[in-house]
């Protein structure tokens, strides 16, 4: 058993093998990149164990294989990976899916039988990375996304929190507009919600078109289409619940027909195109 586990070519393919995690990271930096990372409720505790689970084995055999170069060029490729997988998900608070991969990271660059001078170079340009793509990444999300709040409206907003003590006499009214049926436009190809906005003056309502059936939903979480929305009007009163719907016009022409008060006349606006994706979302880009 001994000398199996010294044979040169076991260590090859073992080595060969953990890059299957590498390429598991790189995969969720990408969806992430493209879509927002949502959690099944009373999943995310199960995705823990798997998920930190699978970094502690992969690491084990990192290390079994350390003096690899396959094991070598993912220690060097690993931490750039986890730096972009930070940078997109920090803003929606999902540690759950940078910690482990993060110290894992950290772990082999090194116990990696890498040179050392190239850990040093390396070394240094990944701090300089990390240190500096957050300050920027901080700036760039105070200059462009600003100090305002949204939490989209639901019937399943948190009573603990201010949004639900502004609708909290309006939540019958609410579920009946965003009800699914209600929201999807009668082609399948878009649904609207409304979003509660605190910002530094009295705030505002907003209602939003997205793209439907665009999400791709898995076992532990759900990844969300971002970056795709029209915005109909930023005009509503908070505490107020907007009455929103479909309608189609004389022309066959898709549109959202909203009323912002009970006293005020109906509106619309005409879906005919979307925008086009914006991939910069996650720096406070709109």
């Amino acid at each position: 058993m001994k000398e199996i586990m010294n044979d040169v070519w076991v260590k090859r393919c073992i080595s060969v093998f953990t890059a299957a995690y590498a390429a598991v990271i790189t995969l969720l930096t990408y969806a992430t990149f493209l879509y927002d990372l949502e959690f099944v409720p009373d999943k995310m505790a199960p995705f823990l164990v798997i998920y930190a689970g699978a970094s502690i084995v992969f690491m084990l055999l990192m290390i079994y294989t350390r003096e690899m170069f396959m094991t070598k060029l993912i220690s060097v490729l690993l931490l750039p990976i986890v730096f972009f997988l930070l940078l997109f998900n920090i803003g929606n608070g999902n540690w759950v899916l940078i910690i482990p991969p993060f110290i894992v990271a950290i772990v082999m660059f090194f116990a990696a039988g890498t040179n050392e001078s190239v850990k040093v170079i390396m070394g240094t340009i990944y701090l300089l990375l990390y240190v500096l793509g957050i300050v920027a990444y901080v700036v760039c999300n105070m200059l462009f996304g600003g100090s305002d709040v949204e939490t989209v409206l639901t019937p399943y907003l948190d009573k603990d929190t201010s949004v639900y003590s502004y609708y909290k006499n309006e939540m019958g009214h609410l579920a009946e507009v965003v009800d699914e049926e209600n929201t999807i436009s009668p082609d399948g190809r878009y649904r609207f919600y409304i979003s509660d906005v605190k910002d530094s003056d009295k705030g505002c309502v907003k209602i939003y078109v997205v793209p439907n059936g665009q999400d791709i939903n898995l076992k532990f979480f759900s990844l969300n289409q971002k970056g795709i929305r029209k915005t109909i009007t930023r005009n509503g009163t908070r505490g107020i619940v907007p009455d929103v719907g479909w309608v189609v016009t004389e022309n066959d022409v898709l549109a959202i027909q909203f009323r912002l008060m009970p006293e005020s006349s109906l509106k619309q606006s005409k879906i005919t195109t979307m925008p086009k994706k914006n991939y910069f979302e996650f720096l406070g880009i709109s």
